[in-house]
This record gives C-alpha cells, structure tokens and sequence, in this order.
C-alpha cells in the first residue's frame, strides 16, 4: 500500500488566542508499498500530528492523503485498515494475552468477523511471528515492558492493516530494550513487509530501523533520505546537528564546514595538516573515549573528537596535553565529503 501526503497544512490555535502553530506547514511526501519510514524529529516537529493525519485520527485544514492513490477524505479510521500502535501500550488488563490480540478480530460487524477456528489460528500465527506463543495465557501485569510492547504490535497487525503506524512504540522502555526492539522490528518487518511509518525522536532508532528518514523541523521537511545520506550528507545546519554529534566550523568568508567527532585524527607530534589544540577533557564510554580538545588561539569552541579507548592509551592522552588534530573528511552542508 503506497501513501501519499500532498501539501498537507495544519493549525493548530489554542481556545482564546488570537495565533497559534502550523504543526503541519505543507508537508509532501511519498511512501512506497512495502517501505519502513521514520518520522524523525524534535518534540514540536510535527511527526505526531502527520502521523494521526494519515491515520485519520486528525484532519488536515488543507492537502490530502492517499492511499493506493485513493483520497482518503471522507474516510474513517476503520475505513483506511490502519493499524495504530502508540508509546503507551493500551492493552486490555482483564484480559489475557491471546484475548487483547484477538480483541479487534472480535468486535468486527458479525457479517465480515472470522469465525472461531480462523480467529484462533490468526492470533496463534501473530503471536509465533512475535515471540510471545508460549505466553498467550497471561496478562499483561505479568508481561515485562517489551513483551506488552510485542502484544500491542501483534493486536494492530491482526486485523490485517493495510499500513502499520508507529507512534514513538519504544519510548517508555529502557535503552536495553529498546535496542533489543529495533533489531526484532526490522527482522519482523521483512517478513510481513507492510508499509510502516514510524515515529521517532531517536536517532539510534532512526538510523538502524528506517529505509528512509524523514527530518522534520517546526512543521516542515528538512530532508529525505536513506540514513546513509542524511547522516553522511545532511542537507541543512539543522540535519547535521540533530542526527549525531557533530562539529560545526566557520571560517570567514566560507560555508560552514561540519565534521564527525569519529573523523577526526589527533596526533601527539606536528602534522603538516594539522592544527594544535589542548585536550579538555576526556571521557571513557564504554568502547569508545569522547575528547573535547581546544584549537590554539581560537578562543572558539572545542572540537569533540571520538576515539576508540585502546588508542587513546596507545598515545597516551592526558588532560591539559598539546595535541595536533586532522580532520579525515570535511562537508558542508548537501555535498559529498572532502
């Protein structure tokens, strides 16, 4: 199922005021059947507002959405066989795993609701696809936070939607498993490969999950692309500094110029290309050891460098050493490294 969102505007006006937001400012975008998308963003971007757009739970004051080339005006929610799956799970307390994947099978109209056997075998199927079979018996207080997460993801896709939303589904968990989740989301969206949109502040997530990123910035798309092309050439200022650490120079007379904190070399003797500065700080996380290193004379910021921890004991790196730095590569903003 292919969706198309075309000039799509929305206002929102808080009661009494004489102004408000364009959540959504002319957004236009297209989604191929089958494609994974991440609506990535800061809060206020915009990604939830288009995201409940498409799924008809909000109706834009101007533009359209397609589906399959279909308008959808006039369109219910169930009409447009979404499936919805929020932050927050919703599951159903009283009732047992096996029966809150079953529910929207269930309250279906008599005349197009499957019959007993069908249901069992459907829900039996989803939660084999999930990993939960061994646990359709429980409830969900008996469920990490995880496997209630899989229960909600399972009930969206049983009534055999034609497009899967995701609103922020992994934010409540902690890091653990939410890496766990985005690694068993993209196995599980090559299997049943439905088109899949996905809301997200995470850029982790983002660029591990997605086909496609979607950057969205104060109602507006800042730019499209694979998570190679907006991590490795971002379009805008904006792009560059929201999807991971980044180093911004500007020199006179010259676009700024961006570099990642990983393509920086540091070395402890005079490089012919490189400039001295004085480390900070340094700081060990796990694998890696994040510098912060002072350019000689600039009076400006410091440089975030990213080294592996074994080299910087094989330099021998302290704080307050005088160090020469070397970017690998160097970008400015929509063109090809240097």
């Amino acid at each position: 199922m292919s969706i198309e969102i075309v000039s799509v505007h929305k206002h929102f006006r808080p009661f009494g005021l004489a102004s408000g937001t364009n959540a959504v400012d002319g957004v236009s975008l297209s989604i191929g059947p089958g494609e994974l998308v991440a609506l990535l963003g800061p809060s206020g971007s915009g990604k939830t507002t288009l995201l409940r757009i498409i799924a008809g739970l909000e109706t834009p004051d101007s533009g359209e959405v397609r589906l399959a080339g279909t308008t959808t005006s006039g369109q219910s929610v169930a009409d447009r066989r979404v499936g919805f799956v929020f932050q927050h799970y919703a599951l159903f307390r009283h009732m047992t795993v096996f029966e809150n994947v079953a529910f929207g099978l269930r309250v279906r109209p008599k005349k197009v609701r499957p019959s007993e056997a069908d249901i069992k075998r459907r829900v039996t199927e989803l939660l084999v696809l999930v990993q939960l079979d061994s646990l359709a018996d429980r409830f969900p207080n008996q469920l990490s936070g995880g496997q209630r997460q899989r229960v909600a993801l399972a009930r969206a896709l049983a009534v055999e939607p034609t497009v899967l939303l995701l609103d922020e589904p992994f934010g409540a968990l902690d890091a653990r498993v939410r890496r766990e989740l985005r690694t068993w989301l993209r196995r599980l969206h090559r299997e049943i490969h439905v088109t899949t949109v996905l809301v997200t502040h995470d850029q982790d997530e983002a660029l591990e999950v997605a086909d496609r990123i979607v950057v969205m910035n104060k109602g507006k798309i800042e730019q499209i692309g694979t998570p190679a092309e907006v991590y490795d050439h971002p379009a805008t200022q904006f792009v560059a500094e929201f999807i991971g650490d980044v180093n911004i120079l500007e020199i006179p007379g010259r676009p700024p110029t961006w570099i990642r904190p990983h393509e920086i070399e540091i070395s402890t003797f005079e490089t012919l290309d490189g400039e001295v500065g004085e480390v900070l700080d340094i700081h060990e996380a796990g694998p890696v050891a994040r510098l912060a290193v002072m350019p000689q004379g600039t009076g400006g910021r410091p440089i975030q460098v990213a080294l592996t921890r074994d080299r910087v004991r094989d330099l021998a790196l302290t704080r307050g050493q005088k160090v020469w730095i070397s970017p690998r590569k160097a970008r400015t903003y929509g063109s090809p490294s240097i």
